[in-house]
């Protein structure tokens, strides 16, 4: 470990003269500037300080020994040359304070960098920096990104950034969870104890990111699992278990990627978008507390857990969950009319590939299924960029529920399923019939529709009459056949299959 003795054998201590008090009594640890007095006090015990001609304005050189050594400090640098006193010889001695004089011709920030290398140099110190950093951050079990950072900052003396891609500029290391790059720890500075340490935090962040993204895995399962159970008391207990907040308010946003599910391990790029903007969706759909408008009170719902983001069926179901009820649209600073994607998704709402559907709030275990199923529901009626809220539906609500329902889809599918026996007329069949049951069983207005003569339209309804063994002239069976054709085609594939219809 190095003392001021031995800094005053460096290139940059060379410059020093040993004023007053001994030169060997205390380790010097660490190298500050101070700028003020209170800098001087805040020291950590074995510095050096180099006083600024500034600091000397507010405190006599007695003042500052005694300070230095209150604070247990190895010396203190006074700005350009110095006199002496037998009182301030005296202090120096009494107070174990080395103290120095600073050339004239010589910067304060040449004189603080060149000893900071030299202090920084020292074996021994490296190695108990090294090692009381590394003993720190093994004794932060559970804590998160920004606290390590915090820590592996403070302890080591260097800014610990996180960083997507690395800085030329900057020394980095790269973070890795499962074997793969996932960011960089980036730091200045040629301190070896900060490189050696900037290792072990990005091993150590890996490890906070890998056990992090599997309790998401694990509350992602438990969602879906809730989300399709036929149990829901013990799949909400399970969800529960993993920190699926089921019992509180929740909103859902379905958003319908017209891409499908995704490879396993593959690029989501809706999924991903998603996620990046989940934290600022409440502000963006103006969810508040009902009677805050009254109150005069602005702001969005606090929600009680971090959205929670994940694959559902045909797209990517968004939950935002509050311990209060939620209004959808209460309090926004600047309320979107009509609500716009580009507030939500700003890089997906340029393609204008997809649509969403915001639910109602709706509460615990049986209120998180509804609101998914109704955000899904109501993305299945927006277009391409368009958001669509459920409960701006009107008279379509029943037709977007119905929609949203797999056991309603299932049972429209079972319905119209003869018609896949119809050979070439199977993939136009459900598109004609829907328009001529919209049509109140007019061949000539669902010709318009299909662009097609009265005569084909009268042929293709009599071969699908006859596929489902149906009479289209009862009520009850017009109603429910063009249910089942809206239910289906609002899914946009055939009958039990995944294949997309044709109207022509």
């Amino acid at each position: 470990m190095r003392r001021v003795s031995d800094l005053l054998r460096t290139p940059a201590g060379r410059r020093l003269t040993l004023v007053a008090g001994p030169w060997d009594a205390r380790e010097v640890g660490s190298v500050v500037l101070v700028d003020e007095m209170r800098e001087l006090a805040a020291a950590a015990p074995g510095a050096l300080a180099i006083l600024s001609r500034h600091a000397m304005r507010s405190c006599d050189v007695l003042d500052a020994l005694r300070l230095a050594g209150r604070g247990g400090l190895a010396g203190i640098v006074l700005p350009g040359p110095s006199g002496t006193t037998p009182e301030t010889v005296e202090l120096a001695r009494r107070e174990q304070v080395a103290l120095l004089a600073g050339a004239s011709d010589h910067s304060l920030s040449d004189t603080v960098l060149g000893l900071s290398a030299a202090v920084r140099a020292d074996p021994g110190l490296l190695l108990r920096r090294t090692r009381e950093a590394i003993d720190g951050i093994g004794a932060m079990e559970g804590a998160g990104e920004d606290d390590i950072l915090r820590a592996a900052s403070a302890s080591v003396g260097v800014a610990y950034v996180v960083a997507g891609l690395a800085d030329p500029a900057a020394n980095a290391t790269v973070i890795r969870v499962g074997g793969r790059p996932d960011g960089y720890v980036c730091w200045e500075g040629e301190d070896p104890a900060a490189a050696i340490v900037a290792q072990v935090v990005a091993t150590t962040l890996g490890r906070v990111r890998a056990a992090a993204r599997q309790a998401e895995a694990a509350r992602e399962r438990a969602l879906l699992a809730l989300l399709g159970a036929k149990d829901i008391r013990t799949a909400a207990r399970r969800a529960r278990h993993e920190g699926v907040p089921v019992d509180g308010w929740h909103v859902a946003v379905f958003l319908r990627d017209p891409g499908g599910d995704a490879t396993p391990g593959a690029a989501d790029p809706v999924l991903r978008e998603a996620r990046g903007t989940a934290a600022a969706l409440p502000g963006a759909l103006g969810l508040g507390h009902p009677g805050l408008g009254d109150l005069g009170v602005g702001g969005t719902a606090d929600l009680s857990a971090p959205p929670l983001v994940t694959r559902w069926q045909d797209g990517v179901l968004v939950l935002l969950t509050a311990d209060e009820r939620m209004t959808l649209g209460a309090t926004p600073p600047h309320p979107p009319s009509p609500l716009a994607p580009s507030a939500l998704w700003p890089s997906m709402a340029g393609a204008g590939a997809v649509g969403a559907g915001v639910g109602t709030c709706q509460a615990g275990p049986d209120g998180l299924r509804r609101t998914a199923s109704q955000a899904r529901a109501a993305a299945a009626r927006a277009a391409a960029g368009e958001v669509v809220r459920f409960d701006r539906l009107g008279v379509h609500a029943l037709l977007a529920e119905l929609s949203g329902s797999e056991s309603a889809l299932v049972a429209a599918r079972d319905m119209l399923a003869p018609l896949e026996r119809l050979g070439a007329l199977s993939a136009q069949a459900v598109p004609t019939l829907k328009a001529y049951l919209d049509s109140w069983g007019s061949r000539t207005r669902a010709a318009e529709l299909l662009s097609l003569h009265p005569n084909a339209v009268a042929h293709r309804i009599r071969r699908i009459a006859e596929a489902l063994d149906a009479d289209l002239s009862d009520p009850q069976t017009r109603f429910a056949l063009q249910l089942a054709c809206h239910v289906v085609l609002d899914h946009d594939c055939l009958p039990g299959t995944t294949t997309p219809i044709s109207s022509s």
